[in-house]
Parts: structure tokens; C-alpha cells; sequence
């Protein structure tokens, strides 16, 4: 039978006494209850739409529901406003078992809610308007994604994302064209499409995170034992690679400096729990990029990430320069001289300023935690990079676009040039390619922030925000 969203939301405006009555609380699920106050009703009601709603299959049968959330999420509002103003004025009878009392004011207590100066009813009046106020924020906040993204009504979950978090903030939704991402159940993270939803899509807003956070993610397979492989895999993986192995010694060397890459703060529409990619025009290039990201070694990494070089020269240096004498190792010296102007999105990590000692079991803290951004440390690194090159018997006599291009992507990708060849020699060759790494890393970030203007600051700069949600003690004062 269908709902008749009208005559329910009569009988739910009917009594305001009804909607705050705390006196049917059990003792079983009274103080989740209470803790999570809201407006009876309305939860039910949104509820039994949903089932209503879930036996529809296609966008146009569903979107015929969208009036109805509207409906709801109005009455919801308007009530929250009217009762509100009622127990300003003191025009509501609040009502509770006495029974209860003992507990009311130590769920109050709880929550440091409760003042000795005010009688209980006081104290109680003081909490439901605490918890409506946040009630009509959420609803506010759920009228306005209706009328600005009404596929979130639409959609339906479709595969889970590995590896998990996906993104900082569990109660926000990542939006771009008509999919987001969303925690689903538990703390597992999915996608949400519906049937005009384009592969496209799906796989840059995937892209487009793995991106900002500088991390590979993957959609579930049917195949579990492929997606724990995959899941174990891409946990192990840190750009921060990238510094570790500049270190002088660092495959002879035992201790072990503790570093953690954090996943961005992404900012949010209008402070709702809603973070939006707006259109892009190169969705490929995302695509490249995050293919590079799932490259562990430095061999590989460096021929993906030309990839993402090859697609900027092409679709950027060659219209921009119009020559007929086209060399990659000019786009190279071109590209390296912009991205050290260019003011990257950040990525953070923390230095915690300890090391794990000999054993792998002690740690010794040589000074105190801080927030570094990954990128200004590679610009450094680069500078760094050059002068050692500079000094270098052979090196010397090659510019860094022949290095680079040379010695990183050619010797990376073919094998016909003998001895040539970029080989599995860890301290020679494979420092030399994570050295070109650095540079091209940063040109294809660089490479996406230029094609992709529409992303520039959406990521949190400021890092005393990461720095009051790092719960480590190596950020306390104690």
C-alpha cells in the first residue's frame, strides 16, 4: 500500500506534546534514546518511504519520491522551529516518568548538560532544545542536498572500496557528476550510482581522491581472495618512499624514522558534509595518475609516470609552443621551472621526531611531532637532486631534461640498450630512477592541478586543524 505522506505528516503536526514525549522511553534503549534525540516520527516515516521507495528499480520511478523526502524534511523543519519558539515561552508540558528522573539527569551529567543550579525540568527543557537546534541543522542540511544533488536519493550502493578510509570525515559524501561515495555499513566505504551512471564516472571520482590523498584505491571485485591481495597490497604502499630512500645508507642503515602520510581535510559545500569535484575536462589524466600511484617500486612508478608527462606535453606544451622541433627534454626543463612557482595542494605527513631503534621494539624520540607537507619537501629534494648531479662524474655532462628523460623513462621502459638498461641495482639505479621520480612526480601533479583549476585549495591548508584531530600523544603537552 502506498504511504500517504500528507495524512501521516497531519498526524505527526498534530500534538507537540507528542513529538517530545520522553515518557515511553524503555530501560533497554532509553539512553541511546536519549542520547540521539529526535522528533518522534519522522525518522519512522523517512524509514518506511525508503522500503517503499527501494522496490523501484529505475531513476524515473524513484525520482517520483523525491517530492515526498521534501514533504518530510519541511514538516520536519517547521516543527522543529514551532517547538522551539514554544519552550521559549514556556507553552509546552514536558513530559517524563518520574521514574526516570534518576536517570535524565545522569545521561545529562554524562554529557556535562546538567547544571545544580536548575531544577531538572529546567535542565531537561535546556537539553531538547540543544538537541532540536542540532536536529533542524541536519535537516537544513538534508533539504538543501535534496534540491542541490537529488541523485543522492537515487542512487544505489553498488561496490565497496579498499583500502579502507577512504576519505578523513565518515559522515561526509564525495560527490562528483552523479555518484558520490559514502560509508555504507560500518566503517566500509561504497560507491552510489544509479542506471544512467557512466563507468567514466565511477572511475575519476575514484581518481580524483586517490589523487588528493596520494594513495591507490580500488572498487571490490566478485573475487574476495583477489580484493585481500589487493587490500594488503595498497596498505603497504607510501609515497613518502620517495624520502626514505634519499636518505645517505638507508639500505644499510637499521633505524627506521617514523613518518605517517594523513589523508587530506577535504573543504565542504557550504559547511554541509558535502565535498563536490566539479567537472573535469580530463578525466584521463586522473586516471594515469592513479595508475602510478599503484606502481610500489621505482622502475615501474617511472614509467607510469611518464605517462602522465607524455599527456600534459600533448595536450598542453606542444599547442602552448607551437614548434615543429618538438624534444621531450625541453617539455622536461619547461615543466620543472613552472612547478617550482606552482603552489601545490598539500599533502601532509606527520614526522613523528622518534626512530625505531636497532631491535625494531624501542623508540627514541629525537625531537618533537610535526606536520610537513610532502610537496614542499620534494621541491627541496629537487634542488638537492640537481646539485648531486652536478657532481657526478658522468652526470655532469647531461641536462636534467636528458637525465630525466634518458636515463629515467628511457632506460626504465626498453631493454635494447645493453648495459644501458635500468636495472634492480638498489643503490645505484634505483636511486637514480626514484631520484627522477621526484621530478616527475611533481610534474604530473603539477600537470592535474593545471588542467583541473576547478580543485585549486580544496584541500585544508592549515595544520592546526590536522593537529587537533591527531589524537597521538606526540602532539600533547604532556
Amino acid at each position: 500500500m502506498t504511504l500517504n505522506i500528507a495524512e501521516e505528516l497531519k498526524g505527526l503536526e498534530g500534538s507537540i506534546d507528542k513529538l517530545i514525549d520522553l515518557s515511553d522511553l524503555d530501560q533497554i534503549n532509553f539512553m541511546t534514546r536519549l542520547h540521539l534525540f529526535r522528533l518522534k516520527g519522522y525518522e519512522e516515516l523517512l524509514f518506511k518511504l525508503g522500503k517503499e521507495k527501494a522496490l523501484h528499480k529505475t531513476s524515473s520511478e524513484k525520482k517520483l519520491y523525491l517530492e515526498k523526502h521534501k514533504m518530510i524534511y519541511l514538516s520536519e523543519r517547521k516543527m522543529c522551529i514551532r517547538i522551539l519558539k514554544e519552550l521559549d515561552k514556556e507553552a509546552i508540558n514536558l513530559i517524563y516518568a518520574k521514574s526516570n528522573e534518576e536517570l535524565l539527569k545522569g545521561v545529562l551529567e554524562s554529557r556535562n548538560l546538567y547544571s545544580n543550579k536548575k531544577p531538572l525540568y529546567e535542565n531537561i527543557k535546556d537539553y531538547l532544545k540543544l538537541m532540536i537546534e542540532g536536529e533542524l541543522e541536519v535537516t537544513n542540511q538534508l533539504l538543501y542536498s535534496l534540491k542541490k544533488y537529488p541523485f543522492e536519493y537515487i542512487n544505489t550502493p553498488e561496490n565497496f572500496i579498499g583500502p579502507e578510509p577512504v576519505y578523513r570525515y565518515p559522515k561526509d559524501i564525495i560527490l562528483y557528476k552523479d555518484a558520490y561515495i559514502g560509508v555504507r555499513q560500518g566503517s566500509h566505504y561504497s560507491i552510489f550510482t544509479n542506471d544512467n551512471t557512466s563507468e567514466s564516472t565511477k572511475n575519476t571520482l575514484l581518481n580524483t581522491i586517490a589523487y588528493l590523498s596520494g594513495r591507490p584505491f580500488f572498487y571490490f571485485t566478485e573475487n574476495r581472495v583477489f580484493n585481500n591481495k589487493l587490500s594488503n597490497l595498497y596498505e603497504q604502499f607510501d609515497l613518502l618512499d620517495m624520502l626514505r630512500l634519499r636518505r645517505k645508507n638507508f639500505f644499510e642503515g637499521t633505524e627506521d624514522k617514523l613518518l605517517h602520510l594523513e589523508l587530506p581535510i577535504l573543504k565542504q559545500v557550504k559547511g554541509y558534509s558535502t565535498v563536490h569535484f566539479k567537472n573535469s575536462q580530463h578525466e584521463m589524466l586522473f586516471e594515469l595518475y592513479h595508475a602510478s600511484l599503484k606502481q610500489f617500486e621505482s622502475l615501474p612508478r617511472c614509467v607510469f609516470l611518464f605517462r602522465v608527462f607524455e599527456y600534459g606535453a600533448q595536450k598542453h606544451y606542444k599547442p602552448l609552443m607551437r614548434t615543429s622541433n618538438y624534444k621531450v627534454e625541453d617539455a622536461i626543463h619547461y615543466y620543472i621551472n613552472e612547478l617550482m612557482k606552482h603552489n601545490y595542494n598539500p599533502l601532509y605527513y606527520v614526522d613523528y621526531g622518534t626512530y625505531m631503534d636497532e631491535t625494531g621494539k624501542g623508540v627514541i624520540r629525537k625531537r618533537k611531532a610535526k606536520y610537513v607537507n610532502l610537496m614542499t619537501e620534494l621541491k627541496k629534494e629537487t634542488i638537492k637532486i640537481q646539485e648531486e648531479w652536478s657532481k657526478d662524474p658522468y652526470l655532469k655532462t647531461k641536462s636534467l631534461g636528458e637525465i630525466i628523460y634518458t636515463h629515467g623513462r628511457n632506460a626504465a621502459a626498453h631493454g635494447g640498450s645493453d648495459r644501458g638498461n635500468a636495472r634492480y641495482d638498489y643503490s645505484k639505479n634505483y636511486k637514480l630512477l626514484n631520484n627522477v621520480n621526484i621530478f616527475l612526480e611533481l610534474i604530473a601533479r603539477y600537470l592535474i592541478e593545471l588542467f583541473n583549476p576547478q580543485l585549486k585549495n580544496i584541500v585544508e591548508r592549515r595544520t592546526g586543524y590536522y593537529i587537533a584531530e591527531n589524537r597521538s600523544h606526540a602532539f600533547s603537552d604532556k
